[in-house]
């Protein structure tokens, strides 16, 4: 069947079964069994669950089995309200229920009048009971209150057990996950980017408009397609109108500095916002109450002007006239200026005017300013200084959201969220080149209407949408960056590729004597923007003892930039080779080389990706239930809309291009260097050119076993999840051979062909000398699936959930690439060895067979808020072993084998994951004043000074990460791609001994001469990971005070403070033995200073205050 029929049938399948749908729902259920006094099923009895803040109601009545299900309910605090014929009604009131869970409520009905009634206050359980799932959710509470010095969701994500972030990057690890088995999602539509998966960071750096985020760390059902999962469940109106207003404040004072800085970080920060909620009320037209909700919040930053030092290196006064009189080399001695069109000197070493090249001239009075720092007459670095002030980069974000209920039948969702940031950075390091002014909008959507056909048979259809868009923006009135194309015509340059797009840019000039020269990176307006769109929809089917579950999805996701070189506007250097000065070369506009670039396309790319799932909770009994489910995932391949894809065909020789993209080549490609083939012709996809892979079925099984009633439950999962993006690493999007780079032109000394306005040589440079290589891929690319399991013993006692868990995930079939065209590593020098392709640099090739196993054993306790405290504390233990690993964000040597010919040398513990690591995080009510245990009728003015105070606290500890040793030096195995010499290689040395001895201090945190270069002809001894890191240690702490204005409103200051005891955590030393400075720490903050973080830097306090009614 060809690929087009099949998608054509699923397609069929889509619509008329499931419509489409992705089935990451956020509504939670009530779940559990009617019994009498005497342990019989009651059947035919009615249960209602009733929301707190909004007074919906859902019913759901006990069937033959005495078993009931209450689906699609918020979260919240619910009533649970059970009556039947006979016997006396049951209500359990304080059910607290979070997003996606499924609470258990066992009903012990006693015989009587329905009339009286029993009333259990938090009769639900506080553990997981049903599910094999292990889970963390933090509500609106710990968001706002525990002392992360954020107002952003990355802050708190640390704090789930087996959670774990890392340095400068936002890429999370969920029990050993990689990136491309994790989803992020809001209000079930995901907010990840769909090219690499990674979160859009913006979205969640606002928390006000956040009810809870569930994080799902192992064994999600069949309704999800991913190890990790993150879910943010927005606020929603109620009965009552609620607001809140705040703003949190910092500044220099509150600020130690680094342990590595001369002074604090400077600059005052605001973050203040607002929110409010309740029922939609029109007087006299509509009343809200009990059915429509609305809710809307703002938050944005604000601070203090931002302070940008420039200070160049510019030419002294006489030298802009012609005027070197006195011109002296770095030694001392003088040098002649000579006439480049004679060979004689200048007299008196004097430029005369005339001879001044007027584009020269120009390009002086543009953009190299006038000395103003030190003898303006004489030649010295740094010699102008310019303060520049600019304002702060301010970001706002906004969301808002309505809730309907239609009928008891029928409810609908709507939210959108809108976020803006500004960034402005100055190109190069002259004040006349302006500012790069760059805006970034992220957006993101969700609409969800719930219908119930029967009690027990519910429907979901679900709409969603993100986009992360960056444009670049070069209008000169905003002090944006220079205008290209228009620079271009000013000055009159010849020589340039045709066509040149009207984007921000500038003829890039380098100058040889450390002088500072023109610089800006070419971009456009369109920038790079990410969008997704998906539809959602699931049904739900309570019969018997079965909880059936159905549903699918339809995502589309799509990616598009614009990546132009830097030589786009041309770019020269000018070095001393005509006159034996750079800057008068300059001034005589002959440079030394001159490069162009050709116009880059516009790439276009999109992606759609169908899942399908079914599902069945069985009870099998009171005391056991057994989770059972299949996924199937058909994720296809990335499109490039113009066809503008490349593979190199290892089989062939050939460079692979889609069947219709013949056209697009290069004219200047060199067609006797490399053939190139037609996908079709050689086996590969016409327009994708890897095939689609299309049996990626999931299966997932778990089981809840509570023998001794519902405080105890042993749980066990197993599960199979695919990769949820396709692997794009290798697909050479919009580069060779569709844009080609010429080589750059060296000037002739005796008769120079590029002279001012001329920037390149009129007849080129007869095409490329050499053509970079796509990269290889096998074009039967499997996605990479991982296996997970766990078993779980959970017990509730003292209101407080107890946990021991042992998670399993094993990758297989991980992507990881080799050079394809290497020599056979030896004693021999790379120019005498054969290899696949003589003529041909590294191939590089990406296939299947990377893997990892990890293992990692938890205990947590967790309390949620009851009697004035919570708490979580955790202690993991963890391992994680790989060959290689495709990992965005993380270096390349990870996923490249040093040894082509052998990956598992490769073999050795994940950098990330640490072997410790302990959190604990909690919120604790002072019991004195009104309301509290002491002193609980105390005088107004009593409570005003011990009554409302509240602490919190984080600590972290961890042990370090496994570093691995590097290198730099000549080849000695004769495999890197050199036409000479030996090339230089980055690779493992040899270890000579244990490099962890010694007294680990920033200074030296381990022994560089335990490590030795590589004997010729073979690679080093090391393995990886066999540097132990600098761990985390840090404590951060809150101090809160409330002061109540009646029962409705209340005014809150709070002082928080990260890293409190201004402990020292280092991030990782230098590890590559060839540099000095090896095994020395030069930066603090921590191991885990990314996005996801502990927060381990300088004591930094930030002072809060927030009124709420």
């Amino acid at each position: 069947m060809s690929q087009t029929r099949f998608l054509f049938c699923f397609t069929v399948l889509l619509l008329g079964f499931v419509r489409t749908s992705y089935s990451q729902t956020t509504f939670a259920s009530i779940t559990g069994t009617v019994t009498d006094a005497t342990g019989a099923i009651v059947p035919g009895a009615t249960i209602t669950a009733t929301h707190g803040e909004t007074n919906i109601k859902t019913s759901a009545t006990s069937n033959e089995e005495g078993n009931y299900t209450i689906a699609q309910l918020k979260e919240g605090n619910y009533t649970v309200r059970t009556e039947a014929k006979g016997f006396k009604s049951f209500v359990v009131e304080n059910v607290r229920l979070v997003a996606r869970d499924l609470r258990r409520v066992d009903v012990k009905l006693a015989v009587g009048d329905v009339a009286t009634v029993v009333v259990v206050s938090g009769g639900a359980t506080l553990i997981e009971t049903e599910t094999a799932r292990i889970s963390n959710t933090k509500d609106s509470l710990v968001l706002n209150t525990i002392p992360t010095n954020s107002r952003s969701l990355w802050a708190v994500l640390n704090l789930s057990p087996g959670l774990q972030g890392q340095a400068g990057s936002s890429v999370t690890r969920f029990a050993g996950s990689r990136v491309n088995e994790n989803n992020w999602s809001i209000d079930g539509t995901t907010f990840s980017d769909g090219v690499d998966n990674t979160q859009t960071g913006p979205l969640a750096n606002y928390i006000e408009s956040f009810q809870e985020v569930k994080i799902d760390l192992s064994n999600n059902s069949a309704e999800f397609g991913t190890v990790g999962q993150v879910t943010v469940v927005s606020k929603s109106g109620t009965n009552q109108l609620h607001g809140s207003v705040f703003d949190y404040y910092s500044t220099p004072w509150f600020r130690a500095r680094s342990f590595f800085s001369s002074a604090r970080q400077t600059g005052i920060q605001h973050f203040p916002g607002g929110a409010i909620g309740g029922p939609v009320w029109i007087p006299k037209i509509y009343n809200g109450r009990n059915k429509t909700f609305f809710f809307f919040s703002y938050e944005t930053s604000r601070g203090s002007s931002v302070q940008d030092r420039l200070n160049p290196t510019v030419a002294p006064g006489p030298w802009r006239t012609g005027n070197f009189a006195g011109l002296t080399d770095s030694d001392g001695n003088p040098v002649t200026l000579v006439d480049p069109r004679n060979g004689q000197p200048f007299l008196g070493n004097i430029i005369p005017a005339d001879r001044i090249n007027p584009v020269s001239q120009k390009i002086q009075d543009k953009f190299f300013p006038m000395p103003n720092f030190g003898d303006p007459n004489a030649f010295h670095t740094q010699n102008y200084r310019e303060l520049k002030i600019r304002p702060w980069d301010p970001s706002t974000y906004w969301t808002t959201r309505i809730d309907h209920k239609f009928s008891d039948k029928d409810q609908i969702f709507g939210r959108y969220t809108w976020v803006r940031g500004y960034n402005r950075v100055w190109e190069g390091n002259l004040p006349t080149i302006g500012q790069r002014w760059q805006q970034r909008d992220d957006r993101a959507a969700t609409a969800s209407y719930t219908h119930s056909f029967r009690p027990n048979l519910l429907n979901e259809v679900r709409w969603g949408f993100g986009l992360n868009n960056n444009p670049i923006n070069f209008d000169l009135n905003r002090g944006s960056t220079q205008h290209g194309l228009q620079l271009v015509q000013d000055l009159g340059l010849v020589g340039l590729a045709p066509d040149l797009p009207d984007i921000n840019g500038i003829l890039n000039l380098r100058f040889s004597n450390g002088m500072t020269g023109l610089t800006q990176f070419p971009w456009t307006k369109k920038g790079y923007r990410t969008h997704t769109e998906e539809f959602q929809e699931q049904v739900s089917w309570f019969k018997g003892r079965h909880s059936l579950k159905f549903g699918g999805k339809l995502l589309r996701s799509e990616y598009d930039d614009f990546n132009a070189s830097s030589s786009l506007f041309g770019n020269v250097s000018f070095t001393n080779k005509f006159t034996g000065n750079p800057y008068a070369d300059f001034l005589l506009g002959i440079p030394t080389t001159a490069a162009r670039a050709f116009p880059p396309v516009e790439l276009d790319r999109n992606r759609w990706a169908y899942d399908f799932f079914a599902l069945d909770d069985f009870k099998i009994s009171p005391r056991l239930t057994l989770n059972l489910g299949v996924r199937y995932e058909l994720h296809l391949n990335w499109r490039e809309n113009h066809d503008l894809l490349s593979l190199f065909d290892v089989q062939t020789g050939n460079i692979v291009i889609p069947d219709d993209a013949m056209l697009k080549v290069s004219p200047i490609f060199p067609k006797n260097y490399v053939g190139i083939a037609q996908a079709s012709s050689v086996g590969f996809d016409p327009k994708t050119l890897v095939h689609l892979d299309k049996n990626n079925i999931a299966p997932r099984i778990g089981l809840a076993y509570r023998p001794w009633g519902n405080n105890t439950v042993f749980r066990a999962g197993w599960g199979m999840f695919y990769n949820v993006v396709p692997f794009v690493y290798s697909l050479g999007f919009g580069g060779v051979p569709y844009v080609l780079s010429e080589p750059a032109y060296t000037n002739p000394l005796d008769n120079p062909q590029v002279i001012f306005p001329r920037v390149f040589p009129e007849t080129g440079t007869g095409g490329p000398s050499t053509v970079s290589i796509p990269a290889a891929q096998n074009p039967n690319l499997k996605t990479p699936y991982s296996f997970q399991y766990n078993f779980t013993i959970e017990r509730q006692q003292w209101n407080t959930g107890f946990r021991l868990s042992y998670i399993g995930t094993a990758m297989r079939q991980g992507a990881w690439q080799y050079n394809y065209n290497s020599p056979v590593p030896n004693d021999q020098p790379f120019i005498s060895k054969p290899r696949p392709f003589n003529n041909l640099p590294e191939v590089w090739y990406v296939t299947n067979g990377a893997g990892h196993q990890y293992n990692g054993l938890t205990v947590e306790a967790l309390r949620h808020l009851s009697g004035g405290l919570y708490f979580q504390s955790s202690w993991t233990w963890a391992r994680d072993r790989y060959d290689l690993d495709y990992n965005w964000d993380f270096d390349t040597w990870q996923f490249t084998s040093e040894n082509p010919f052998d990956r598992k040398r490769e073999v050795g513990p994940a950098q990330e994951i640490p072997t410790h690591r302990f959190t604990t995080n909690f919120i604790y009510q002072l019991p004195f004043g009104k309301g509290r245990h002491f002193a609980p009728n105390v005088s107004r003015l009593g409570n005003l000074l011990i009554g409302g105070w509240e602490i919190s606290g984080i600590y972290t500890a961890q042990t370090g990460m496994f570093l691995t040793p590097f290198w730099t030096g000549p080849d000695p195995v004769g495999i890197a791609y050199t036409t000479s010499d030996p090339a230089e290689v980055t690779i493992r040395p040899d270890v000579l001994k244990n490099p962890n001895t010694g007294p680990h201090t920033h200074d030296l945190w381990f022994d560089p001469n335990s490590f030795t270069p590589p004997a010729a002809g073979r690679f080093g001894t090391s393995g990886k990971g066999v540097i132990k890191g600098p761990g985390v240690n840090v404590w951060s702490a809150g101090l809160h005070k409330d002061f109540m204005f009646g029962e409705r409103a209340k005014l809150r200051w709070e002082m928080t403070a990260n890293n409190i005891m201004n402990h020292p955590n280092w991030q990782n030393p230098s590890t590559n033995i060839t540099d000095s400075s090896a095994g020395v720490i030069t930066s603090d903050g921590g191991v885990t200073n990314g996005s996801v973080g502990d927060r381990a830097g300088a004591r930094a306090f930030r002072m809060g205050l927030r009124l709420q009614f």
